[in-house]
């Protein structure tokens, strides 16, 4: 519990100068470092940054939302990945109330893990595609949820879609 308060400490200290202004322009990035609370959902958490707690939306991915059966499994990859640890942030612009963000753990791009390891959708419309050959990989090698998905977050949330009545894996 100390060395957790020790990292929260030196984060509001050490990054007291970073704005957290929140931009709604698509080309206009900007990065954080924070200490990551918690995580509503396998692609949504709370970031402390400058003693502040931001919403973070995972951008180019989406998981199961929580209530489907293979949310609480996507939520917790994400959790073993960088809950309670101190994450580089990578955003542009917002999706709802949320930065969208390209999160970094140790360099690593925690947005790739989680598509790699079969919790995520690649989300076109936001990613340009940029996941979707690690999507396919997850599916073809059925990890993750593609051991029993059946229904995509864009179609849980989506139900009487036309796209979603026609294909219950479709993703915009």
């Amino acid at each position: 519990m100390k060395i957790w308060f020790l990292m929260v400490l030196a984060l509001s200290i050490g990054f007291s100068s970073v704005s957290l202004a929140k931009s709604k322009k698509k080309n206009q990035i900007q990065n954080f470092r924070g200490f990551v609370q918690s995580c509503h959902d396998g692609d949504t958490c709370r970031v402390l940054v400058n003693n502040k707690s931001l919403k973070i939306r995972f951008s180019g991915i989406d998981t199961p939302e929580i209530k489907q059966p293979e949310g609480p499994m996507a939520k917790g990859f994400t959790e073993s990945l960088i809950l309670h640890k101190i994450v580089d942030l990578k955003c542009e612009g917002m999706s709802f109330d949320r930065l969208a963000c390209i999160v970094f753990y140790e360099s690593k791009n925690i947005n790739e893990e989680i598509v790699r390891n079969g919790f995520a959708w690649d989300s076109p419309k936001h990613s340009h595609g940029e996941y979707n050959l690690l999507m396919m990989q997850a599916q073809n090698k059925e990890i993750g949820i593609w051991k029993t998905t059946r229904v995509s977050p864009y179609c849980f949330r989506h139900k009487n879609s036309k796209k979603c009545v026609e294909s219950k894996l479709y993703m915009e």
